[in-house]
């Protein structure tokens, strides 16, 4: 079984400072495999300030990450699931699924992580599954204030995977999950 932690659009030091002290108690007492970055961190020394010690990471590149020679995309395999890890800058409109699916069908991928939104998703969709893991920090998408801060949990064992999503509306933690499989190639959601 892997364990993964998927995170971004922290925008650290432009439009918060921190995230959530609860997610970062619980980070730092998870112990992970990999971390799925899905850029927009803004400058990195002040995000990995803000956060625990990572294990593993695939970091990509966001629209505000301008000093950084992280690459715009990863496909990533971990046990019989392939990830595509990218920010999402390059979708009209922003978080387009249906865009989003005929890159996986283009690449033959099983799951694209993808940030950029701010608004954290988990969706299955013609048998391919979309995660994105909101803003870690709650920075809004440009106006003053906070929003609801997110980040998600992956465990991979075989052919299963088990997504939680984590979500402060700062005063309560709030938990979903769900299970998925994949068969002949296709992702289905399983109970």
């Amino acid at each position: 079984m892997r364990r993964i932690l998927v995170l971004g659009d922290a925008h650290i030091p432009t439009r918060r400072d921190a995230i959530p002290d609860e997610f970062y108690k619980h980070i730092e007492s998870t112990d992970y495999d990999i971390a799925f970055i899905t850029g927009d961190l803004v400058r990195m020394s002040a995000f990995k300030e803000a956060i625990p010690e990572l294990p593993t990471s695939y970091y990509v590149r966001g629209n505000m990450d301008f000093h950084t020679e992280h690459p715009f995309h990863h496909e990533i395999r971990v046990e019989q699931f392939s990830f595509l890890l990218l920010h999402g800058t390059q979708l009209r409109p922003r978080g387009n699924i249906e865009q989003l699916w005929e890159i996986l069908q283009e690449v033959n991928l099983d799951v694209a992580v993808h940030g950029h939104t701010h608004r954290a998703d988990i969706q299955l969709y013609r048998d391919r599954l979309f995660l994105n893991p909101g803003t870690i920090s709650g920075a809004t998408g440009g106006w003053p204030g906070r929003d609801d801060a997110s980040f998600i949990e992956i465990e991979v064992d075989n052919f299963t995977m088990r997504v939680t999503l984590f979500m402060t509306d700062w005063s309560v933690i709030k938990q979903s999950e769900m299970r998925f499989q994949k068969q002949d190639g296709h992702i289905i959601q399983i109970r």
